[in-house]
């Protein structure tokens, strides 16, 4: 099972701050993509506050979480883990660390399916798409 994005593009590691929304070059697939502005980061950074209670409010504790519980979702899970940088390919693979437990991917998935549900809630993930067909 190959899972792309397993860090949604960063918003997984709580690189993004909503106070500091990013900016993109014109061009960028993210302009489109809802979960950049403001309002939405705010939804992911409260979404991401128990898991950095429970595991660390570092990224590479965020990072590290993220691509355990996707490596452990089934036996022949691989990631396809996305960089803008080199030496964001040496911190994934260095942010790995020991798999989760038990409880702690029970944790993860609970967490996670929360904050999928208030970013469902919030509307459409794409911005040009909003209204559209109506």
């Amino acid at each position: 099972m190959l899972i792309n994005k397993p860090l949604a593009q960063g918003l997984l590691t709580g690189k993004y701050d909503p106070d500091r929304p990013p900016v993109f070059a014109l061009g960028d697939h993210r302009l489109r993509k809802a979960w950049f502005t403001p309002g939405a980061l705010k939804i992911i950074q409260d979404g991401l506050a128990p898991l950095r209670e429970r595991f660390g409010h570092t990224s590479a504790a965020l990072t590290r979480v993220a691509l355990q519980y996707c490596l452990q979702q089934a036996d022949n899970a691989a990631v396809l883990v996305g960089f803008t940088r080199p030496e964001q390919v040496t911190e994934n693979l260095t942010a790995i660390g020991t798999p989760l437990t038990t409880d702690e991917l029970a944790f993860v998935r609970d967490t996670l399916g929360r904050l999928q549900q208030n970013l469902d809630a919030a509307g459409e993930v794409f911005l040009d798409e909003k209204g559209a067909g109506r």
